[in-house]
């Protein structure tokens, strides 16, 4: 035994320092890619040669950048792009500090069935292509040389989506350093059982694990046949241990709670004893007097951080937004939050956006969310999955209630035909791995989000083909994994086939009745009818068309507590061959512009006083998802002769209408309605509405007739961290846009690398699905967007068009 000891002392001698550089180091890696669309296993190995393949940067969607074409196998669904498989390798140092450490990969969002390899070693695999995920790497993370980590990407079995999904690593990617005890993925859990406007209290629950003490290692002799335990260096020094030979130490457990501002309000400590190899669930609570409510009204958001320490020392840290407020639901009075009623005025959302795919800047969603927020909005639906994880921050700040979504289908697919297709969901999407995946991707989701104060209601199958008594058993299970990790939410389903799950007792297992289209059987009554037959039901649109009846049902019935309206923005996929790219009846179009419906909506659903006009262009579409056929625009020339339908959208008492100088007197706004209608003879010029509430002018809206294409226009620009959103238009010599010019504009003066896209929301645009790789865009409406990359160089940009006068702007 004297002979076993010494060779592992020589092994103790080295032992590593005891914690990282900090308590956790969270490292990007986005940037130094290599890509290959193509696939062989050899390309997992770390001697590959991979120099010959694109390099590129993270986030990454290769769908977007491919060719728009009949023979793709995504189909109609997924917008005749490209998917097939394909390699990413990164080769990295290991980080500083990691020696002795623990050391885990993280990916925010991969599409679809990864599997990663570290090294040459298969560390797992993974199927949902929207969940987080991450893999402890530690064994396998060399310092003599680089580390090289493979992802294979296989989104090739197809149609495998009702939507357009993109294809690759398209979101974020971290390794986290943590010390040998840290918290747990996922493992920390806040609440706030109590909240008034004098006092409240949060709680936090912490999941810590623990490996080893640095000074104390449980490992195997070189003959694999004994192990010892190796305490300071000295084999012969017995350890103190408990009964389960495991070392115990002292541990404390704090928690800080910062303001808005950074300043700490309360700080709460805590000791315990935990042994190495184990694993802890620790609790704490924090009391605070005269709180800041966190609502859609008032975001106001703490920061709590946590910290685990022992022998003097930090060995783990972690911080998350704290939202002080309760969020109550009753069949009598709807949606309470901190006690005030609420009502869900929401959208979905599909996370693809134009030039980007699915490869999304967080600053298009920032500047999308805060285009949502100036029309009333305070909810979103993620239809159907979770979003990337800054993008709850971002609701968090701004004050949106999120209904977070998991499945689209559960284990029941193409045979069942319930569902809106009568073929039910596509051959290869979810139900191939609901079976095996489907309580591991709901715990992924709720431990991810659960501490965000936006996350109001959890919505476990949209649509679901088992919308009878054979999704019931489902639905139960489904519904105690979500109380087990979160039991402050409720639950939903967003049910298509109502009357079979009413009868079946389907929409029963939820604590929300979630309906998509009430209308389908309710033309008239809506939700009024429901309430009526089932008064102890709480009521949700969680999908409804744009028609005012909606809103009108839900805003008169207090059980009924809001609608997500399909769809807030146009997005891609769910097309007809060849006519268009994606989905075109949002209230914002694919680029980001608002449509007439936009001020339509905000009439509803904001206190601002609002008047916007709308003339007919046509009949409305026979579709049921369509808005009425309107447009924002003064320009009817071969239309003299023609009476048009001239609708002011407003929530104001009264609007008067002008033509000219010549008015045409005050109409009321039908509280049921949102317009006032004239019909009127076009007249180049000026048409203008103006509002009125109590007899006072408080809002107004003019068109001008634009005359010829003059000169090009930077209206407005957008900075954010990761994108730069410049918006373009084409005007006549008096600054009017022309809303028929198809003008291409060219960026000048702007490095190649620093231009990311173009659009122009024409999903009937032949080039559109080509801005995501091209030199110059073309407007549609007279106006189009370009999406630039930060840098710190400022480079005065131009942005030119033949026969126009250029614009320029300091980038």
């Amino acid at each position: 035994m004297k002979r076993i000891y010494r060779s592992i002392l020589l092994l103790a001698a080295a032992l590593p320092a005891a914690f990282p550089a900090e308590a956790r180091e969270i490292i990007d890696i986005n940037r130094n890619w290599r890509f290959t669309l193509d696939d062989d296993r050899t390309y997992g190995e770390p001697a590959f040669d991979d120099s010959g393949w694109q390099r590129l940067d993270l986030p990454h969607d290769w769908s977007i950048a491919g060719a728009y074409d009949k023979r793709n196998p995504s189909g109609p669904q997924g917008g005749f792009m490209p998917c097939g498989t394909g390699w990413y390798r990164h080769s990295f140092e290991a980080p500083a500090g990691s020696e002795g450490n623990r050391v885990f990969v993280r990916f925010d969002g991969v599409y679809m069935k990864s599997q990663v390899w570290i090294n040459g070693r298969m560390v797992g695999e993974y199927p949902n292509g929207y969940n987080s995920f991450e893999y402890d790497i530690t064994p396998f993370v060399r310092r003599d040389t680089l580390n090289v980590l493979a992802v294979r990407v296989d989104n090739s079995l197809q149609p495998g989506s009702r939507w357009y999904t993109g294809s690759g690593i398209y979101r974020n990617v971290h390794l986290i350093v943590t010390s040998q005890m840290h918290f747990t993925d996922g493992g920390v859990f806040i609440t706030t059982p109590e909240v008034s406007a004098e006092r409240a209290r949060i709680e936090i629950n912490y999941h810590v694990i623990n490996h080893n003490y640095p000074e104390t290692r449980f490992t195997w002799t070189d003959n694999k046949s004994l192990y010892v335990w190796l305490r300071d260096g000295n084999a012969d020094a017995a350890p103190k241990t408990d009964a389960n030979n495991r070392v115990q130490k002292e541990c404390t457990l704090t928690s800080i709670l910062y303001d808005a501002d950074g300043q700490e309000i309360k700080r709460v400590s805590t000791k315990h004893r935990i042994g190495d190899y184990s694993e802890a669930d620790l609790r704490q609570q924090i009391e605070i007097d005269r709180p800041h409510l966190w609502s859609d009204q008032t975001p106001y958001l703490y920061k709590l951080v946590g910290t685990i320490s022992y022998d003097g020392r930090e060995a783990d840290r972690v911080s998350y937004p704290v939202g002080v407020r309760t969020i109550r639901f009753s069949p009598e009075r709807g949606m309470e939050v901190n006690g005030r009623q609420v009502k869900l005025q929401g959208v979905c959302l599909h996370q693809n956006v134009g030039c980007f795919g699915s490869a999304v800047p967080l600053g298009v969603w920032q500047e999308r969310l805060e285009t949502l927020k100036a029309m009333g909005c305070n909810a979103v639906r993620l239809s159907h999955y979770p979003f990337a994880p800054e993008f709850y921050d971002l609701c968090d700040s701004l004050g949106f209630y999120v209904s977070n979504e998991i499945f689209d289908e559960w284990n029941r697919g193409q045979e069942w035909g319930y569902s809106e297709s009568s073929y039910g969901k596509m051959p290869y999407t979810y139900h191939l791995y609901f079976d095996q995946w489907g309580e591991t991707d709901l715990r992924r989701m709720i431990r991810r989000d659960r501490n965000h104060p936006c996350v109001a209601l959890y919505v476990l199958g949209n649509e679901i083909p088992n919308q009878r008594i054979q999704g019931i058993e489902i639905a139960q299970k489904l519904k105690a994994i979500t109380r087990e990790e979160d039991p402050t939410r409720p639950v939903t389903a967003a049910c298509d086939f109502f009357v079979g799950a009413n009868i079946y007792g389907f929409m029963d297992q939820f604590d929300i009745a979630g309906y998509n289209y009430i209308d389908r059987i309710h033309p008239d009554s809506l939700y009024a009818a429901e309430h009526a037959r089932y008064p102890n039901r709480i009521l949700l649109g969680t999908e409804t068309y744009h028609k005012t009846r909606n809103h009108v049902s839900i805003r008169d019935n207090a059980g009924a507590i809001g609608e997500f309206v399909w769809v807030g923005y146009d997005y891609l996929g769910e097309i007809v061959w060849p006519d268009y790219r994606g989905w075109d009846e949002g209230m914002l179009d694919i680029a980001g512009f608002p449509k007439p419906e936009y001020y339509l909506r905000k009439s509803y659903w904001s206190d601002e006083p609002v008047v916007h006009i709308g003339v007919r262009q046509g009949p409305d579409r026979d579709f049921d998802w369509s808005p009425r056929n309107v447009a924002d625009h003064w320009n009817w020339q071969g239309r003299d002769q023609d009476t048009l339908e001239v609708y002011a959208y407003s929530n104001c008492d009264e609007v008067e209408l002008r033509i000219g100088r010549r008015s045409l007197g005050r109409k009321p706004v039908g509280r049921n309605d949102y317009y006032a209608l004239w019909n009127v003879p076009f007249k180049a010029g000026t048409i203008s509405a103006t509002g009125y509430r109590q007899g006072k002018k408080v809002a107004e809206h003019r068109l001008l007739t634009a005359g010829k294409p003059y000169a090009v226009e930077v209206s407005r620009i957008f900075r954010y961290d990761d994108v730069i959103r410049v918006e373009l238009c084409v005007v006549d010599k008096e600054g009017i846009r022309i809303p028929d010019s198809e003008a291409e504009i060219t960026p000048g003066n702007i490095p190649s690398e620093r231009l990311l896209g173009f659009d122009n929301g024409n999903q009937y645009d032949p080039q559109g699905l080509k801005y995501a790789s091209a030199e110059r865009g073309r407007c549609s409406g007279g106006r189009m967007v370009v999406y630039l990359k930060p840098d710190s160089a400022a480079v005065k940009a131009t942005f030119d068009s033949p026969g126009l006068i250029s614009a320029e702007a300091e980038i």
